[in-house]
């Protein structure tokens, strides 16, 4: 009886401690400082590290003042070692965390500069699409 509740007791401290995998996406830009999305969120500014559960395939957007927009699909396949059935080894009976780190960069292009007789022109076909704001009716006037 006492031997039973003895292995129990070594079982349980061998699962407490057992370790698990971390998974991050680090994310790095030239020029550094453009705010980063991952399928459509907010994940920090560049160069920044966003930690994920799942593999697959993600929309990365790089987005900086005075530069181009970068949207980039990323796919995170999963090492060998955390296919099924070895994940149970890694995520459960290694007893340390295993860090699967997958690093991507991207130079971003300055945006074209267009010229100023273009953005006017723009800005007059704008002008002429625009509804215009209807006449507020005076309060004094009978309906």
């Amino acid at each position: 009886m006492r031997r039973g509740i003895l292995v129990a007791a070594l079982a349980l401290a061998a699962v407490s401690q057992t370790g698990c995998v971390e998974r991050i996406l680090a994310i790095q830009s030239d020029p550094p400082g453009a705010a980063a999305y991952v399928d459509g969120e907010k994940v920090g500014t560049t160069p920044c590290e966003v930690k994920y559960t799942w593999y697959g395939t993600r929309v990365l957007v790089l987005e900086l003042r005075g530069y181009s927009l970068v949207r980039q699909e990323v796919v995170l396949n999963a090492p060998w070692w955390q296919l099924i059935p070895i994940d149970f080894i890694t995520d459960v009976l290694i007893p340390m965390t295993i860090r699967d780190r997958l690093s991507v960069s991207y130079t971003l292009e300055p945006a074209p500069v267009l010229p100023e007789e273009a953005v006017l022109d723009r800005a007059d076909e704008l002008k002429k699409r625009a509804v215009p704001p209807k006449e507020p009716k005076d309060p004094k006037e009978p309906k």
